[in-house]
């Protein structure tokens, strides 16, 4: 009892381990294409750094004498540079798929350097001190960097990219000094505020805010984008859920479809289950009733499935068809179908006593044991999950065998044989079940003593 419900728990640990996995993707996939995106802003940001310093320096010709201007294009075509270059960084490591998660740290500090460096040299070319770091449009790039990294969902990259910003912001203000101009010129230092309070830098930080404003509603699209993708992934496992069995479900949605389509031949053993004379006794009950009568036979069997490890492959009326061996087969399929049968019998046992049925329900199960194939068959707007083959041909008709003689459990030679159970089972006959004609030895279980079921402590309701 205890490694059937060991079994059980480790299919929930899978599943839910299957589950997180396809949220991590989904996170993994959308930090790359942050990172693509974040490419385009460095250039963007790049590109409007540059023409900040054409304004600025065009501004400056009649000032020749008291500025180099060619210093000012250097410095203005350097922060393109390094943001290009940055950007196309990005680029390569995103789409030559070597990008990891650590990179994203190593290029928040590039960006941080690549301001710092900015603001550094402009005030130094302008003759400013420390303490006019906010008047260069370069500071504005960055709230436009901060919004960027919204992008990546990761909050320890964002803090870091904040924290070597600021380090970056402070250090040029320490390195050219507070209260004083770098060139000690305070008529040359005011004309060059001047000119970084006049309409071109304006324009500039208006459209770096434009552009930050842009970027927080990107990075709200792409949230919104990336839930959504979430959410049609859940729907999605939802739907196989209705149509596959649970333990398989997972497993398609983090494979290829088309590989399951193709399927696979392996070791297995089938349990069929049916209700005998359900005809007669359905033709008694109204729709309603009817439909509550095989919920709940549905119900225990599905009770003794998921206790034994077996999978539901279909139920069919009043039958079902579970299968042990898939995902992989497991030396012990052979005893936990038995067990399973037992249980189920068990639990219709239960029933009878606790609802009174007259006459008594009873129900026939076969079980084989063989090479069979599984797999999903259908298109996309319906699968189904399915095992074929010879073995499953046999147990169904070793479960119809039950009938002639008048047993509730029958097993084929080699399933008793491979559970090892064979003082618990008697041989009653040698039938032509085989696809090809060939004999079957079949055996009914006469075993007694505890079972190790407990199924009156937790009685089904219905």
């Amino acid at each position: 009892m205890a490694k059937f419900q060991l079994d059980a728990s480790q299919s929930n640990s899978n599943q839910l381990s299957l589950t997180s996995k396809s949220v991590e993707n989904a996170f993994w996939e959308a930090e790359q294409e942050a990172e693509y995106t974040i490419g385009w802003i460095r250039i963007t940001v790049g590109v409007v750094l540059f023409a900040i310093g054409l304004l600025v320096s065009s501004e400056t010709a009649g000032f020749a004498q008291e500025y180099n201007l060619t210093q000012l294009r250097v410095t203005a075509l350097t922060t393109v540079a390094a943001f290009l270059a940055l950007g196309i960084t990005s680029f390569l490591l995103v789409i030559s798929r070597w990008f990891r998660p650590w990179m994203a740290f190593a290029l928040a500090t590039g960006d941080a350097a690549v301001v710092g460096a900015s603001l550094y040299f402009a005030l130094n070319d302008l003759g400013l001190a420390g303490n006019w770091v906010a008047t260069i449009p370069t500071i504005w790039a960055v709230p436009l960097l901060l919004a960027v990294g919204a992008l990546r969902y990761r909050p320890l990259v964002q803090l870091w990219a904040t924290l070597a910003t600021m380090m970056a912001i402070v250090g040029v203000a320490v390195a050219l000094g507070f209260g004083r101009t770098a060139i000690g010129n305070a008529a040359i230092a005011g004309k060059g505020v001047s000119l970084l309070l006049s309409l071109p830098p304006y324009i500039m930080r208006a459209i770096m805010l434009m552009l930050t404003g842009l970027i927080t509603a990107l990075a709200m699209a792409r949230s919104r984008r990336l839930l959504i993708r979430i959410a049609s992934e859940a729907a999605k496992r939802a739907n196989l859920a209705r149509f596959l069995p649970a333990e398989i479900a997972p497993l398609v949605g983090e494979n290829d479809i088309a590989t399951w389509r193709q399927g696979r031949r392996q070791q297995g053993t089938i349990l069929f289950a049916d209700i005998r004379g359900f005809t007669a006794y359905a033709e008694k009950l109204d729709p309603e009733r009817l439909s509550v009568f095989i919920s709940s036979f549905r119900r225990r069997v599905m009770r003794a499935a998921e206790a034994s490890g077996g999978v539901i492959d279909k139920f069919i009326g009043d039958g079902a068809l579970i299968v042990f061996g898939i995902p992989e087969p497991r030396e012990d399929d052979c005893a936990r179908a038995i067990a399973c049968a037992r249980r189920i019998l068990a639990l219709v046992d239960q029933w009878n006593t606790k609802r009174g049925f007259d006459p008594p329900i009873r129900v026939g199960i076969g079980i084989h044991s063989g090479e069979m194939y599984y797999g999903l068959v259908g298109d996309e707007h319906r699968l189904e999950f399915t095992v074929l083959g010879d073995t499953v041909n046999v147990a169904a008709k070793i479960e119809q065998a039950t009938k002639r003689f008048d047993t509730p459990l029958l097993a084929s030679e080699t399933v008793v044989t491979k559970a090892g159970q064979q003082d618990a089972w008697a041989a009653v006959g040698r039938e032509p079940l085989g696809g090809r004609g060939e004999h079957v030895a079949l055996f009914a279980f006469t075993g007694t003593g505890d079972i190790g079921l407990e199924v009156a402590a937790a009685p089904y309701p219905g």
